[in-house]
């Protein structure tokens, strides 16, 4: 008998996702790029907070508001002194809060970033006999599906990954017809490594 370790598989995206907007001085939509730069301004005991996308083609800034009119000790003092400090982790996840960027009227682009994966080795068994556990960590939205993450990732084709599936030899408990879907945090797949 051989019980293999849970697996995680931590996707990090290696960019931050650049947004379509209009731009008034190219006069059309236009792709803004994330400057990982926070923009405070006062007005008289409240403030504006917004995170600052440059035009990818004309070079004009456009601000994304992330707060307006509020009072700063209403602040957590920890998240207002990293806006101070243009954060880039923090710019990182608003440039990936798909409710911020809804409220600003921005549209992400999700598609063909790329990413890579750190492998996390758990101390948690496997619930069966020579099968692989691997949980989907995922903080920010990604625009991949399962099929090509698995392809990617295990080397092998997408014909084999669904084949796999057919035959029952991958699968996850979460939802029937998951393998065409988008990656979802959370998300466990079960792989038979070896069968009669």
């Amino acid at each position: 008998m051989s019980y293999l370790k849970k697996k995680q598989w931590a996707l990090i995206p290696d960019s931050v996702p650049e947004v379509i907007r209009y731009c008034s001085k190219c006069g059309r939509k236009s792709n803004f790029i994330n400057s990982e730069k926070f923009r405070i301004n006062a007005n008289r005991n409240n403030i504006d907070i917004w995170l600052i996308y440059q035009c990818a083609k004309c070079k004009s800034t456009w601000n994304l508001s992330i707060y307006e009119r509020i009072n700063p000790k209403n602040i957590n003092k920890k998240l207002y002194d990293k806006f101070l400090a243009n954060d880039k982790i923090l710019a990182k996840e608003y440039g990936f809060d798909v409710t911020i960027h809804n409220k600003n009227m921005s549209e992400l682009i999700l598609e063909n970033m790329d990413y890579h994966i750190i492998e996390i080795e758990t101390k948690e068994y496997c619930e069966k006999e020579n099968e692989q556990s691997i949980e989907i960590i995922s903080e920010f939205p990604l625009d991949i599906r399962m099929d090509k993450l698995l392809s990617e990732n295990l080397r092998i084709s997408r014909n084999q990954i669904k084949d796999m599936f057919d035959q029952g030899l991958i699968y996850s408990q979460d939802e029937k017809k998951w393998l065409k879907k988008k990656v979802k945090n959370g998300m466990i797949i079960n792989i038979v490594i070896s069968h009669d």
